[in-house]
Formats: structure tokens, C-alpha cells, sequence
């Protein structure tokens, strides 16, 4: 067991490095619709790999709070931001829904249960976490509930947030492991360098899509 932990280990931080590199690669390439969708789609492929070997070291090897908290962040919001794409402005189905409220359920459980016995918990971060986590899975039940219609073309910002997100806990978990004597402010940084990155990112697209529409209605009149 303990030379699969290791390799577990190993295998999670190989992937969780080629993710954070991809994920710089497709944000560099946002004006180039191709690079950016293929660069992407290799994010999701590697960030698919670091939560089925984070929740595989949590089931079967000691996993840390913070870390945990950082997997089903980093899992839903990356899922959420690949369905934002695939359906656009089509309304969320049940499945989307089912694994909204599994995920925010599990995260409570684990946070409010097993997880704060342990002794490497830390309020400072783990709780902006699971609220991250509850505001993004809120949204989306709340949307595929009541709201599909008036939200439904922000799929892009949402995409932008999402995907963003999932780079931004990816962030976190390697820096709080890297810079471990800086906690907590090693594992907040990131988060707060993303969330500057989400404000203009979503910023310049509406600015973008602004002048567009300026110009059809130019062009109709």
C-alpha cells in the first residue's frame, strides 16, 4: 500500500503541474478560438486525472482537509465550465442538477463532519473554499430550477468563471504544498490573483461583445 501511495502521489503531482501549464498555455491563446479549445480540452483531460487521484488518496490514504476541499472545487467547477460550452444557451439537464447538489452535499458532510477533527485543518481557507464550492453549485441548481431564461446567455461569463476556478484551486493546492511555512497566505494568494484574472477576462469579453452589437445595429440601420 504504501508504494501505491507514493505512486498516487507522484502521478497526482506530474498531472497536477502539466494542468497548471496547459491551463496558462489556453488563457494565453483566449483570441485564438482553436488553440484556445484544444489547449482547453487538455486541461480538462489532466484536471480529470488530479480529482480521480486525489479522491483515490482520500479514500484509501490519509488525505488533508484544505486539499480535499481544493478536489471537489477544482472537479465541479471544471465539469460545470465544459457543460457551459456544450450546451450554451440550452437549459442545464437533471444530471447536471444531481451532481450539483451530490457534490455541495458531500463537501458539507466531509467539512462539517470528519474533516475539522483533523490536525491540519484551517478555518482561513477551508471555509471561503466550501463557500466557493455552494455558491457555484447554488447558482447552478437555482438556474436549472427557476432562472434558465434570464440567465441563459451568460453561459460565456460563467465559462470564464468556471474554468478560471478550476485553474485557480489547482493554483492553490500547488503553492500551499510548494510553500508550506506561508500558510495560510501561500494557499489565498493564488485565489485572489484569479479572481483579478475572472474580473477582467469577463471584463474585456462583454467590452468585445459590446462593440459587436454596436456595429450590427450600425450596419442593420
Amino acid at each position: 500500500m504504501q508504494v501505491l501511495h507514493h505512486l498516487n502521489i507522484v502521478t497526482h503531482v506530474l498531472l497536477g503541474t502539466a494542468a497548471l501549464f496547459l491551463g496558462c498555455v489556453a488563457l494565453a491563446n483566449q483570441h485564438r478560438p482553436g488553440k484556445h479549445r484544444v489547449y482547453g480540452r487538455y486541461f480538462l483531460y489532466l484536471l480529470t486525472g488530479v480529482v480521480a487521484t486525489a479522491l483515490l488518496g482520500a479514500l484509501l490514504f490519509r488525505a488533508m482537509p484544505f486539499l480535499l476541499m481544493l478536489t471537489f472545487l477544482s472537479g465541479y467547477v471544471g465539469y460545470a465550465g465544459y457543460r457551459c460550452i456544450r450546451l450554451r444557451t440550452r437549459p442545464l439537464q437533471g444530471i447536471d442538477f444531481g451532481i450539483a447538489l451530490a457534490v455541495s452535499l458531500a463537501a458539507g458532510i466531509f467539512v462539517f463532519g470528519a474533516g475539522s477533527k483533523d490536525a491540519s485543518w484551517s478555518p482561513a481557507v477551508v471555509y471561503p473554499t466550501l463557500s466557493a464550492l455552494w455558491l457555484v453549485t447554488a447558482y447552478d441548481m437555482v438556474k436549472y430550477l427557476w432562472l434558465h431564461q434570464r440567465l441563459r446567455h451568460w453561459w460565456l461569463y460563467e465559462h470564464i468563471y468556471k474554468m478560471i476556478s478550476a485553474f485557480s484551486a489547482l493554483l492553490s493546492a500547488f503553492s500551499g504544498t510548494v510553500l508550506p511555512h506561508f500558510k495560510p497566505y501561500s494557499q489565498i494568494f493564488p485565489s485572489v490573483i484569479c479572481v483579478l484574472l475572472i474580473g477582467y477576462f469577463i471584463r474585456q469579453r462583454y467590452r468585445m461583445m459590446s462593440r459587436r452589437e454596436i456595429t450590427s445595429r450600425a450596419i442593420a440601420s
